[in-house]
């Protein structure tokens, strides 16, 4: 049975980026077994074409050659290894774009624990330095029990007759070589062997092959996306197998495949860990309702306000997805559905201790109502309260309330700015030196209003100064975009440098 850390340990290794000075790829890998013979391990690369150097050759036409060397090493005795040129198409000119091409190769190696290292470099630019790399791999297949390859992450597959390195069990298997799905893809395609089960389980006995989707954090199945297949023991078992994720929500999830007895006992298990992009995705309520919260600190939240009032908050850290799914809880004021919501979003960010980090963040809300709240707006729903809570503080706080000729206004600076909205999803996002400029237009409530910054996905205004002074300089000309010169105007030293 393969062990979740492993699972945990392909994550960092399988999907990473070859940055020479030139070159963009992308490698993973997969292990196999052939029954009788020998394991052995595939290896998956995804060349970027307009990171290549291009030349034309005698005729005519242009390609790219890349010189790629892979060895596999144990107590540091080579046990296999390959020196190759890979080809890229040819081009009748380079005017186009520079098509993506992608190279498969097998080697053969007996069970155990192996190091990695491969080389790559550009032959047509052979002033640059190959890039090298290594990193370990385990193949283990043992007789004595069930096992499972690694799942292979499909971009297409065809049934095919000829025998190729791209086949295997009558299918032509294009390898999808990364862990990330965007939102332009919207099936998740897989194959995988099980092997031994003829002579752990018996032979012609009847397996079960369930396959579903969980999330990653909380181990939480998701019933939308679940399926079973029936087969009879054998040497090997295969699976082919897709899901629609069209309407899965941005998040990190694990595609899990069990093989069951018919005892439905678990014979075997195995998870492939990959995230998703989706901002028009939501979750099912089969799904938010699989959530157990008996005996968490949720399950003493019972009082519907309450509970309103706490899923009102999360919006300043909750991604598209998980704000929509708030808007149905909210809209329905069932409790026990509202506290599945509740606990789920907390556990998904932090498994160990949910009511630690929920505690932590109220303390954040309250700081917020108290100073950013107003006539019937909570501190969090002001734009002030949203940006604090969802980037936490900022490094310099500008504020400006009595400048001649100007509306109230602050501008904040981050040094460094996390967006909390996107953590469960994108743990490492990070943006540096970004500012925020609010102002108050109506000079009676706390009300200030975002209308400019320079970090991704915000209010982005060039005239922003221009409504600062608005009320003492009106203009129509579109292509101006500061305010002139006023009195003890600041606002465009305080942005360049808050104090």
């Amino acid at each position: 049975m393969k062990k979740y850390i492993f699972t945990l340990f392909v994550i960092v290794i399988t999907v990473f980026n070859i940055y020479g000075n030139k070159i963009t790829a992308y490698l993973t890998y997969a292990t196999f077994n052939i029954p009788g013979k020998s394991p052995y391990i595939e290896t998956y690369l995804s060349v970027i074409g307009n990171s290549v150097k291009f030349i034309k050759n005698a005729n005519g036409k242009f390609k790219g050659e890349l010189n790629i060397a892979i060895a596999f090493s144990q107590n540091d005795e080579i046990k296999n290894a390959l020196k190759y040129t890979l080809n890229s198409p040819e081009l009748d000119d380079t005017v186009n774009m520079y098509p993506n091409f992608i190279d498969q190769q097998r080697f053969s190696l007996a069970n155990g624990n192996f190091i990695v290292e491969i080389s790559i470099s550009d032959k047509n630019n052979p002033s640059e330095k190959p890039f090298v790399t290594s990193f370990p791999v385990t193949v283990s297949f043992p007789a004595d029990r069930v096992s499972i390859s690694d799942i292979q992450a499909l971009e297409s597959y065809t049934k095919s007759t000829i025998p190729s390195v791209l086949t295997k069990n009558g299918f032509e298997l294009i390898t999808y070589v990364s862990t990330f799905y965007p939102e332009n893809i919207n099936k998740i395609k897989f194959y995988a062997e099980i092997y031994n089960s003829k002579n752990i389980i018996g032979d012609g006995e009847k397996i079960v092959l369930n396959y579903f989707l969980e999330s990653f954090e909380n181990k939480v199945k998701l019933n939308d996306y679940s399926a079973f297949l029936k087969q009879q023991a054998s040497d090997v078992n295969v699976l082919l197998a897709e899901f629609n994720i069209e309407k899965l929500p941005s998040g990190n999830y694990n595609l899990v495949l069990e093989l069951r007895d018919k005892e439905n006992k678990i014979k075997a298990d195995y998870r492939y860990f990959f995230q998703r992009k989706n901002s028009k995705g939501k979750l099912s309520m089969a799904d938010l309702t699989a959530v157990n919260v008996n005996n968490t600190f949720v399950d003493s939240y019972v009082n519907a306000d309450t509970l309103l009032g706490y899923i009102k908050c999360l919006r300043p850290i909750s991604s598209i997805a998980e704000i929509q799914n708030a808007e149905n809880q909210i809209n329905g004021k069932n409790i026990a559905l509202m506290q599945q919501f509740f606990y789920n979003f907390w556990k998904s960010r932090n498994e160990i201790t949910p009511q630690l980090i929920w505690l932590e963040y109220f303390k954040e809300v309250l700081k917020v109502n108290k100073e950013f709240g107003t006539y019937g707006l909570k501190g969090y729903d002001t734009d002030r309260g949203r940006v604090y809570l969802q980037y936490g503080p900022p490094d310099q706080r500008s504020k400006v309330d009595y400048e001649p000729s100007a509306y109230p206004y602050e501008i904040w600076e981050y040094y460094s700015l996390f967006d909390k909205a996107l953590a469960a999803t994108f743990p490492s996002n990070r943006q540096s030196n970004k500012k925020f400029v609010f102002y108050n237009p109506d000079l009676v409530t706390n009300k200030y209003m975002l209308i400019h910054s320079n970090a991704q996905g915000e209010i982005f205004n060039t005239r922003w100064q221009l409504l600062i002074h608005k009320r003492d300089t009106q203009s129509n000309n579109l292509d101006k975009e500061k305010a002139p010169a006023h009195f003890g105007g600041n606002a465009d030293d305080i942005f360049k440098s808050p104090r």
